[in-house]
Parts: structure tokens; C-alpha cells; sequence
């Protein structure tokens, strides 16, 4: 008897990582087509479209479910006393505190220490990478 195929993606990566993965970015499309009206969101709206015209949405989605373990780890330091949703207030909200969208063909993690996440950017595939078959 054969699996469904939806079914094995979830036991392989977990549902939860599944649910994270998508929160995510519904979290990206939703700070990117409904900012609030103050400069900070218009800006962060802008910057989010211009990294999807800049690598596409494909790849742009792609790079963004990598961040699920990264979003992960951080709600399980908080999630115990976390009063508000993870879906609609802590992904956007480590979306804006945590990545660098200065650069439309490779946002990124910000680091701890403050500057763009190495370990973590290298691991992302180029734009001309994601476009190789």
C-alpha cells in the first residue's frame, strides 16, 4: 500500500516544521502586501518586494523556509511565557527583529552579535544556484 505523498513530507519533516515553514511565509507576503502605515512597515514592505522581483517568488519562498529551525529554536525560548500567537504575532514580529533585507538577492538572518548570519547565508543557494536544474 503506497503512501500518500503529502503524508510522508510530513513525517519526514514534522508537522510542526511544516506549520512553521508556512507560517513563515504567509508572515513574509502578509508584511509585504499589508504594511501598516508607518515609514518602518512601508520600508520593510518595499524591501520584501524587491527581493521577490529580485530572485522571484520560487526562490524567494525557498529561502525563506530555511529559516524554520532558526524560528524554531527561538519560540522554544520563549513559547512558556509568550502571551500572544505564534502564527500572527511571533513570526512576524522575529521576521522584522531578525532578518536583513538590505540586500534583495540574499536576505538574511541577523546574527546575534549583530550583522549578517554567515553559517547560515552560505547554506542558501544562490539566485543563479536556485535557477540550476
Amino acid at each position: 500500500m503506497s503512501r500518500d505523498p503529502a503524508e510522508a513530507h510530513a513525517t519526514a519533516y514534522g508537522e510542526a516544521s511544516l506549520e512553521t515553514a508556512a507560517c513563515l511565509w504567509e508572515a513574509v507576503l502578509d508584511l509585504r502586501d499589508n504594511p501598516r502605515s508607518d515609514p518602518d512597515s512601508i520600508g520593510l514592505a518595499l524591501m520584501i518586494r524587491k527581493a521577490c522581483d529580485a530572485l522571484g517568488t520560487a526562490s524567494l519562498r525557498l529561502m525563506v523556509v530555511r529559516w524554520t529551525q532558526a524560528v524554531e529554536a527561538a519560540w522554544r525560548d520563549v513559547e512558556d511565557d509568550y502571551a500572544l500567537c505564534f502564527d500572527w504575532d511571533f513570526v512576524p514580529g522575529w521576521i522584522i527583529d531578525h532578518v536583513d533585507w538590505s540586500s534583495p538577492m540574499m536576505p538574511a538572518i541577523l546574527s546575534r552579535g549583530g550583522g549578517r548570519d554567515a553559517g547560515a547565508a552560505a547554506e542558501w543557494p544562490s539566485a543563479e544556484q536556485e535557477l540550476l536544474p
